[in-house]
């Protein structure tokens, strides 16, 4: 160990005494940023006197599948460096190798965030990189898959000796290998589940040549076996293949086949976690095992004893007669996981926290691409509480999903435990920084004995008279363009927003969809919504309109109702930029749109005269809108720096009947005024004479004043 590297060492020591002893935190990052700064070498250094090392990265199951992978390779090569706490940016990885060097360990198995293995992966050189999943995460902070994509590709290429081995049923993490010449381990789910999804995610299009690609199943999100029918890019061959899984009343049990040789060699697995997502999670500890030169033998009973961390998929018994279970979700597909275990036990409660910090991403755009649909299937759900920094945005979003009971509004577990009966279970589901205050809680609770609260019954929803239906010739139609390509931005609560306070007031309406490759109609189209998307995904989408232009520039000029979000905003202008590249847009209004060399990112708000509040939203766009002479704004910027192009002071646009905007969050179910505008306009267009009935909006006024208040300062 050279000289700097050992006073590096001695310093970080300081620093975790510190925050240990004097602080009573854990010593986390703090030590390792600390030597890093003394010693930016320290990771190839330490990391460098370790046999062997894999490292475990992906938007879910990090923490779980490096823990379990770290326990298994324990059972054979005694002491191992483990960042088990989750600390998996730079400095938490090096606080591990400095809180452990003089241990005798051999082997590392590290976890890492996905925009750290640029900087990990060429000073620690591991034998392998193991890429569990990619989704939609944090999109202020990550910004697109793409760009996660491309810092995961050259970290592999600054460490070319890394094998990777990859989740082949995820397009997206098979794009990335595609890409590299690293040695490639796919791995997957051999056969369909029985349990497939109904919709795809986060990926439909082609890494090869962005055609749509075909599915033969899908086991959640964007994972199962595809196809391009265009080019016949498909899912690689699997080096690790589960098959024969089945669903125990405990758990989970299939065969792992290690195909790599002539003769395949079969692993059983038997766990006792319910959710097709552990499936993956512990294949992929498997893999890491024995690319880490640990032996097969030893797992099944490392995961037999293992325990999630930090109190993950734990049920907390109470004195009082509750049982709490707490789960992680950080993003629509982890919520949507959790949604379908609840399902599958059909419980009867459920508490839902969510938090805007910097860790979890300030945008919550997201929360409406969670099916909360699907627990309408439960037999008799009682109450949903909510909670978090962002509590009345999550109590909108269970509104709209229209489970038929009373919504909430709570401060934490033990105030939510007032709505729950006694002997019940309450599954409690948070976000990234809500997760560690409900654990805390619970372990808090468990040492009191006691649940002080005494159970109140949750408030009845309130049941109005059924509205009196709106004679109309046709329902009013709401054209919903290319869900499946533009769905950055919780685009759905747009259309939940316009769908629901229709038939609330008793006004006929059916929402279309027209997806990639479908035919557009627009002539009785009453209201549109283009949202926002991907690049690749939003290229595609251009490429589909351009050739059908003319129906759109019809619709627009004959006064018709349109919502443009984001990218669809961008592509009804002359032209937008895509990196270095012009992409030519639609030519329907006279707006141009060029590359920042920043992006926008933060809640806004604006004045407009379509509604009398403010509007307010969340914008992430490195794109710079100028509108020519004769379009107007949607609205004027309330913060400076923000808007179109964050220098003229305008936002979006107002162009007859069409609203283009870079706000999302989504913009419809918190700015209600909003929706109503463009309802009322529709009716209008149709020669309707209209005056909508007032609904009670006091969710959506309580979100949209946090949003407000958030925006502004005030």
């Amino acid at each position: 160990m050279n000289p700097r590297v050992r006073i590096a060492c001695l310093a970080a020591d300081a620093a975790r005494w510190g925050t240990t002893r004097l602080l009573h935190r854990g010593g986390g990052n703090a030590p390792g940023a600390v030597a890093l700064r003394l010693a930016p070498n320290l990771i190839g250094e330490l990391g460098g006197a370790l046999e062997r090392s894999v490292v475990i990265t992906g938007t879910n199951g990090k923490t779980t599948t490096t823990g379990l992978a770290a326990d298994a390779l324990a059972a054979g090569a005694g002491s191992v460096v483990c960042n088990r706490a989750g600390n998996n940016m730079e400095s938490g990885i090096a606080s591990a190798l400095v809180e452990s060097r003089g241990a005798g360990a051999h082997v590392g198995c590290f976890e890492c965030d996905e925009l750290y293995t640029v900087r990990v992966l060429p000073a620690l050189r591991p034998r392998a990189l193991v890429l569990l999943n990619l989704f939609r995460d944090q999109l202020d902070r990550y910004g697109e898959i793409d760009h996660t994509q491309d810092v995961i590709a050259e970290a592999l290429r600054r460490s070319p000796q890394t094998a990777l081995a990859y989740n082949a049923d995820d397009p997206l993490c098979a794009s990335i290998a595609a890409r590299v010449d690293n040695p490639g381990v796919p791995f997957g789910i051999d056969e369909p589940t029985g349990q497939e999804a109904d919709r795809i995610s986060d990926s439909r299009f082609c890494a090869k040549c962005n055609a749509p690609l075909d599915y033969a199943y899908v086991h959640y999100g964007q994972l199962g076996k595809y196809r391009c029918p265009a080019c016949g890019w498909e899912r690689p061959e699997l080096a690790f293949a589960a098959v024969n899984v089945t669903l125990t009343c405990g758990g989970y049990e299939f065969d792992v086949e290690d195909r790599r040789g002539e003769n395949y060699v079969r692993h059983h697995v038997t766990t006792r976690y319910s959710g097709l997502y552990m499936v993956y999670n512990v294949m992929a500890a498997l893999v890491a095992c024995l690319l880490g030169g640990g032996d097969a033998d030893d797992f099944q009973g490392a995961l037999d004893v293992y325990e999630p961390a930090s109190g993950r998929g734990k049920t907390y018994r109470l004195d009082s007669g509750h049982s709490v279970v707490s789960n992680l979700a950080k993003n629509p597909t982890g919520f949507n996981r959790m949604v379908q275990q609840m399902r599958a036990e059909d419980g009867r409660y459920v508490a839902l926290f969510l938090n805007d910090n910097d860790a979890d991403g300030h945008d919550v755009s997201w929360i409406w691409d969670i099916d909360l649909e699907r627990l309408r299937d439960l037999t008799d759900l009682r109450c949903v509480c909510v909670g978090g920094t962002r509590r009345e945005d999550m109590a909108v979003r269970v509104k709209y999903a229209e489970l038929g009971c009373p919504i909430e509004l709570v401060d934490g577990v033990e105030d939510a435990l007032r709505f729950v009966a006694a002997g019940e279970r309450l599954h409690v589901i948070a976000n990234y920084t809500a997760f560690p205050p409900v654990v805390a809680e619970l372990e808090r609770l468990c040492k009191l004995g006691t649940v002080p609260n005494s159970h109140t019954p949750p408030a009845a929803p309130p049941k109005g008279a059924a509205p009196s239906p709106m004679a109309l010739e046709r329902p009013l139609r709401i054209v919903h363009l290319y869900p499946d390509a533009l769905n950055l931005y919780g685009d759905g609560g747009n259309i939940a927003s316009l769908s629901k306070r229709c038939s609330w007031r008793g006004i006929p309406c059916r929402v279309d969809q027209v997806l990639m490759g479908q035919e557009l109609d627009l002539t009785d189209a009453d209201i549109v919504l283009l949202g926002g998307g991907a690049d690749r995904d939003q290229l595609a989408v251009c490429r589909e309109l351009q050739a059908q232009r003319e129906k759109v520039e019809a619709y627009v000029e004959e006064g018709g109702v349109l919502l443009a979000i984001c990218g669809g905003y961008q592509l009804l202008g002359h032209y937008y930029m895509m990196g270095g590249e012009r992409v030519e847009g639609l030519h329907v209004l006279d707006i141009e749109t060029t590359a920042g060399t920043t992006r926008l990112i933060g809640n806004v708000a604006i004045e407009s005269p379509v509604c009398d509040t403010p509007i307010v939203g969340f914008e992430n766009h490195a794109g710079r809108t100028v509108l020519g002479a004769g379009e107007k704004p949607l609205g004027r910027a309330m913060i400076h720096g923000t808007g179109n192009n964050g220098e003229d002071g305008g936002e979006g646009v107002l162009h007859d009947g069409v609203v283009g905007t870079y706000l999302h969050g989504p913009i419809l179910p918190k700015n209600p005024g909003v929706t109503d505008w463009l309802i009322e306009r529709a009716l209008r267009r149709r020669g309707e004479k209209v005056d909508l009935a007032p609904l009670d909006d006091s969710l959506e006024l309580l979100a949209h004043d946090v949003a407000m208040r958030i925006a502004t300062g005030r």
